[in-house]
């Protein structure tokens, strides 16, 4: 096994992570959304926005592993910062630099690594956004530009913590956020050969309670809630505006998504009965099915077009 080398400018590297005071912060949607694209994107187990400190590489987002940190003189992301390419192990029993790697011969078993480096403004590598597997296998050129996509969506989380992504009473992602996302997961579905559909929930009657900020927020984050435990980690959900919602679920057709937007409205409705909404709120929904090489504002317009034929 041979340990990660030091950067020469590596007291510049560390304050530079340090002053951007996520250390040890706890996970965060805004990442844990991109790891998991990662991890789903190229079927793999292990997705992680790793941050190289002086003596251990910490995640701040971690798909697929049960720890958070791990010795920076074991791991991977240690020489991934060394350059500003991409790092790719094939198959790690075949590269003496990892061969005989505790993370190897142990528990993750690692046998691929693919790791974009993570850069601030100044250029300096801060860690990296990677993939992990437990088999060995080969990724391209165009599955490279794939994850350095992903890698510039973490950049600007991470380096730019950019205020205009996520809705805060709901915990999703804002209408910006989903238009981050959206094409880099349509690109997922276009590298699987997978479908997509489109959910549009316009909330008829939300916006009378717009006044009373309490009900209204509790409202918001009640239909995030079931919104998240209808569909999957993998689905973008957005709190689009003041009174809709949108997901774009993968790998997924208009029935089935259809009858998980049938069991949402259904619980929205007795929720709102229960928590004695004076004003009625009713759920009006649009789904279409599509390829994954639309536009994403025209999918979000065509499933709004498919709104019910219900007053709004």
């Amino acid at each position: 096994m041979l340990p990660p080398d030091t950067l020469a400018n590596e007291n510049i590297r560390i304050k530079t992570l340090q002053s951007l005071n996520v250390l040890d912060t706890p996970a965060e949607e805004r990442l844990d959304r991109i790891t998991q694209i990662a991890a789903n994107m190229f079927n793999v187990p292990i997705a992680l926005v790793s941050l190289v400190d002086n003596e251990r590489q910490w995640f701040k987002s971690c798909i697929g592993l049960e720890v958070n940190e791990t010795p920076r003189d074991i791991s991977f992301c240690g020489h991934a910062i060394l350059s500003d390419q991409a790092f790719v192990v094939n198959d790690t029993l075949n590269d003496i630099r990892f061969a005989d790697n505790p993370l190897v011969t142990g528990a993750p078993f690692i046998r691929f690594y693919a790791g974009i480096p993570l850069a601030h403004d100044n250029g300096e590598r801060l860690g990296t956004l990677c993939i992990i597997d437990t088999k060995p296998r080969d990724f391209s050129t165009d599955d490279i530009s794939l994850l350095r996509e992903l890698a510039v969506l973490v950049e600007l989380e991470l380096v730019h913590k950019i205020a205009n992504t996520m809705d805060e009473v709901s915990g999703l992602s804002n209408k910006a956020g989903f238009k981050l996302l959206a094409p880099v997961s349509l690109k997922v579905c276009q590298k699987l050969n997978l479908k997509v559909s489109v959910v549009y929930l316009f909330m008829k009657g939300l916006l009378s309670y717009k006044q009373d900020v309490e009900k209204y927020n509790t409202f918001l984050r009640t239909t995030a809630d079931v919104f998240k435990a209808n569909l999957r980690a993998t689905d973008l959900i957005a709190h689009y505006d003041e009174n809709s919602f949108v997901a774009l679920v993968s790998n997924a057709n208009k029935i089935n998504t259809q009858s998980k937007v049938n069991d949402l409205v259904k619980q929205l409705n007795q929720l709102s009965h229960a928590k004695n909404y004076d004003n009625k709120i009713e759920f009006i929904t649009g789904v279409i099915d599509s390829s994954p090489f639309c536009d994403i504002d025209e999918l979000i317009f065509n499933a709004f077009l498919k709104l019910n034929d219900q007053a709004m």
